[in-house]
């Protein structure tokens, strides 16, 4: 029961987390409902675009698509923004949704039963990177400068 309801508790931290992180990253996305940015090195930059699409007054459904640069497959994961209790759940992750889970037998599939921790972890650690790394798709410079 203790490790459940810890289990349980480390989710929802992780979920907090994201959703400040997903708030400091996307100050554009709350007056466009879309926002871009790169993250990568200087040679090989990666292009990330996030579109909101608003599910209820409480709840916001958010898009990421993350450009392979290999050119093999991009990645798509889709978010839950909960703006009352301030929390962002990772639904989707690969067109693989959470629910398909219990359909298929974990250990064949070769996933586990904390592959919505392992989702959301993915999420927290490429939030934390693109506020570190990311850069702006195009030049914010007021007009005066240019």
């Amino acid at each position: 029961m203790f490790k459940t309801y810890r289990n349980l508790k480390s989710l929802h931290t992780l979920y907090e987390q994201n959703f400040v992180l997903i708030d400091k990253l996307s100050g554009e996305l709350n007056k466009h409902n879309k926002f871009s940015f790169q993250v990568g090195n200087l040679a090989i930059k990666s292009q990330v675009s996030i579109s909101k699409k608003q599910l209820s007054k409480f709840t916001d459904e958010l898009e990421f698509l993350i450009n392979d640069v290999t050119g093999i497959k991009d990645i798509v994961i889709k978010c839950r923004t909960y703006k009352e209790a301030k929390m962002v759940e990772v639904i989707e992750f690969q067109n693989f949704h959470k629910d398909l889970l219990s359909i298929f037998k974990l250990k064949k599939m070769n996933f586990e039963k904390d592959e919505r921790f392992q989702w959301n972890l993915f999420m927290n650690q490429f939030l934390n990177y693109s506020i570190l790394h990311g850069s702006a798709v195009e030049d914010y410079l007021p007009s005066w400068i240019q």
